[in-house]
């Protein structure tokens, strides 16, 4: 099973415009509606050309994941716009995990 989702889209806009879409909060949700975000700001932001936000299944499990939009021109005036998106997978501490070295059941 992946834990990566991938899709790129051109358009006909330029960069500039394509990052307000992404990156203000009431633009970006027509991409990303904010009731998904785990928290309102960016958790990486490289001004311009990528930015990422956390978000988190309303449903349980509650999953957590992390959307990148990577923004690049395409050369003929329009923007090539990368989302990529990734599963965050937390590795759950151990029931004694208390710091102390116990032997593991059988």
């Amino acid at each position: 099973m992946s834990k990566t989702i991938e899709m790129e889209f051109s358009f006909d806009a330029p960069p500039e415009k394509v990052w307000r879409a992404v990156s203000i909060a009431q633009y970006r949700e027509r991409w990303l509606p904010g009731t998904d975000l785990a928290q309102d700001e960016p958790v990486a932001l490289e001004e311009g050309s990528a930015v990422s936000y956390r978000m988190r299944d309303s449903a349980p499990p509650h999953e957590e994941s992390v959307v990148t939009f990577q923004i690049a021109a395409d050369g003929s005036g329009g923007t090539r716009l990368e989302i990529i998106q990734r599963l965050v997978v937390e590795v759950p501490a151990a029931a004694n995990a208390n710091g102390e070295t116990m032997m593991l059941a059988a």
